[in-house]
């Protein structure tokens, strides 16, 4: 099982529930390659490799700051 099936399976899983678990990609692939995939899959944001400590810490104050908690898809590279 990849991260893409994982996250599909997550996201039914949050159906069932009512609850919403905000994922992030980490890929070597920029938005553009990857973009589509990861949208479809549910997942909420988007880094690249090489991973910075500045990228992951936006992208989780994004996710924290969200009314939806994650509901906001974007990529961050």
């Amino acid at each position: 099982m990849d991260g893409y099936e994982a996250t599909r399976r997550i996201r039914e899983e949050e159906e069932k529930h009512g609850v919403h678990i905000p994922i992030i990609a980490l890929t070597a692939h920029t938005a553009d390659e990857q973009g589509s995939r990861i949208t479809e899959a549910g997942m909420d944001y988007h880094l690249t490799k090489p991973l910075s400590k500045e990228k992951l810490l936006d992208a989780i104050a994004q996710i924290h700051r969200s009314p939806l908690q994650g509901q906001l898809r974007r990529s961050v590279g």
